[in-house]
């Protein structure tokens, strides 16, 4: 398994190649992965991508989806109800998938094309939402490059939120890169 320090290097040199304006939407999707005991370092310390980015001359917007569920939750008109009867909550998941496309489109439309728009705090969507389908929702919206900090694995272009779910196949660029490659 890789560093902290090591994955930070190797996004590093991702953010400091040359980007070309014509990318498809799933080359401006960076996803670093990392173990899932390393979430907490990597939130923590996620301030040197930041660096690593103004560094390379880009711009830096950090949209942290820990909180995210928490707060639309209580904001809901069901909530009462919902908290009486949890496995309501399964039929709210088309909601809560829409909503998080909005909140993430609306982050995207902050950046600019020399901008990254980090994403923290996915592990906190398990069972809620699908990292993938997110993804896949908002690429063609990313004006620079989406960073997605996910905890997990890779392998053979394949990813597993927390290690749990089947995996899912995506032509992200994985950070570190592909260590079946």
């Amino acid at each position: 398994m890789n560093t902290f320090d090591e994955i930070l290097a190797a996004y590093t040199k991702q953010v400091n190649l040359p980007w070309v304006s014509d990318t498809p939407p799933a080359g401006r999707v960076w996803i670093v992965w990392f173990d899932k005991s390393m979430q907490r370092r990597f939130s923590g310390r996620i301030g040197e991508f930041e660096h690593a980015t103004q560094k390379a001359g880009h711009g830096w917007k950090l949209l942290d989806l820990a909180p995210w569920f928490g707060n639309w939750i209580a904001k809901h008109e069901l909530f009462e109800g919902l908290v009486e009867q949890p496995n309501e909550i399964r039929g709210l998941l088309p909601d809560i998938e829409d909503a998080l496309v909005e909140e993430i489109g609306m982050a995207l439309t902050e950046c600019s094309a020399n901008d990254v728009l980090a994403v923290d705090g996915c592990g906190a969507l398990f069972g809620v939402a699908r990292v993938s389908t997110l993804i896949s929702r908002v690429a063609s919206a990313v004006p620079g490059r989406l960073l997605v900090g996910f905890p997990g694995k890779h392998s053979a272009g394949v990813y597993r939120l927390l290690d749990a779910r089947d995996g899912w196949n995506y032509h992200a660029v994985p950070i570190p890169a592909d260590p079946s490659v």
